[in-house]
């Protein structure tokens, strides 16, 4: 229903999920001016794949939809960083004044937030420390250097569903030239099996494709888990040999 109101105003609907994890890979991908997000999708939660998403991309501007005609949940939204939202069942009218409203908006998320929280302070008696929103820290940070090559800082925050992000964006741009990707992993201490295992083969899968990988992997706890990881299961190629190095 919503595919198609949208469509017929003349809207181009350029990417599509029904979990929260694809929603966060599709965003990465598509980067659209505006995302409808329901709040009760499976796997990641609407809430929690919108939070993870402006972690990293601050600029983005979500509709969140609800069956849950709640205050407190909406607000929660809102104060995530949501610039609108919409309640089942809604009417063509109410969809498409919402989404204009929203593209007009000219506050950047942190002004909306600032305005949501202010908001509740006044109607609700919350103060800042009993604030419902969990800080959600961006799982990595990106930029090209000088010399033309991708510097990556990651964060302990990284998940599978980020790191798929990541490959994402750095894939998109080594497509378009190859000066390496130098990734910086000393503020992490230790990262789950899986991500740890996801992140060496996709270390091992830039290495040949995108002109060279460098890695600083300053951090000692970190190294001893690579260590712990690569006599337990002998399978972490990139990071085997950068260990030789160290």
């Amino acid at each position: 229903m919503l595919h198609d109101i949208l469509a017929k105003a003349g809207h181009e609907i350029v990417g599509e999920a029904n979990t929260g994890v694809k929603g966060y890979l599709e965003y990465v991908r598509c980067k659209p001016d505006l995302v409808t997000m329901d709040l009760g999708m499976p796997t990641m939660n609407g809430l929690t794949a919108m939070s993870k998403i402006l972690a990293p991309y601050p600029d983005a501007r979500f509709v969140v939809i609800s069956a849950v005609e709640e205050k407190a949940v909406v607000l929660e939204a809102l104060q995530r960083g949501a610039r609108s939202f919409l309640l089942k069942p809604f009417s063509e009218q109410q969809v498409l004044e919402t989404v204009s409203s929203v593209l007009k908006q000219t506050v950047s998320t942190g002004e909306f937030r600032e305005k949501v929280r202010r908001h509740r302070r006044a109607h609700f008696g919350e103060t800042e420390e009993i604030s419902l929103v969990e800080e959600v820290h961006s799982p990595f940070d990106m930029e090209k250097a000088s010399d033309g090559s991708l510097h990556v800082v990651i964060h302990p925050s990284l998940s599978l569903a980020s790191l798929a992000a990541l490959a994402v964006e750095v894939k998109a741009f080594c497509a378009s030239e190859r000066p390496g990707v130098r990734f910086n992993l000393a503020e992490v201490p230790k990262l789950d099996r899986s991500v740890l295992a996801a992140l060496d083969s996709f270390l091992v899968e830039l290495h040949q494709n995108c002109g060279g990988v460098k890695v600083l992997a300053g951090n000692e706890k970190l190294i001893l888990q690579v260590k712990d990881e690569q006599s337990a299961t002998g399978k972490l190629s990139f990071f085997s040999l950068l260990l030789d190095e160290l």
